[in-house]
């Protein structure tokens, strides 16, 4: 887990980079596709629900990302009743930083929010 400081400091860093950058890089994967679908999202609404996180909504992280070079963080947020787990990165492509989203699907667990009271 790490302090508060820090998920702070990511998300105001994607952010920053959602909204003045790149934009969102959302990943097309079945399983993401399904719960957008699922829960009638455009790909704004998951954009604002990125924007919309806090450190109440952090689950873990930073992380290493399995698959490529960089770092993923994890949240959770409850979407009409549905618990989305949400995995993000900040990468680089070039000398371009990137915000990406991973994971935006339902959970496949509980999951633990430490700073959720």
């Amino acid at each position: 887990m790490d302090s508060v400081e820090a998920v702070v400091q990511f998300l105001r860093e994607l952010k920053l980079i959602i909204t003045t950058g790149r934009g969102l890089d959302l990943i097309p994967r079945a399983e993401n596709n399904a719960t957008i679908i699922q829960l009638g999202l455009t790909q704004r609404d998951v954009i604002d629900v990125i924007l919309a996180l806090s450190v109440v909504d952090y689950c873990a992280g930073p992380k290493p990302d399995l698959d490529r070079p960089g770092e993923v963080w994890e949240f959770g947020k409850d979407i009409d009743g549905c618990e989305v787990y949400i995995k993000l990165k900040i990468g680089e492509v070039g000398k371009t930083r990137i915000a990406k989203c991973i994971s935006f699907h339902q959970a496949d667990y509980s999951l633990r929010h430490p700073y959720r009271r």
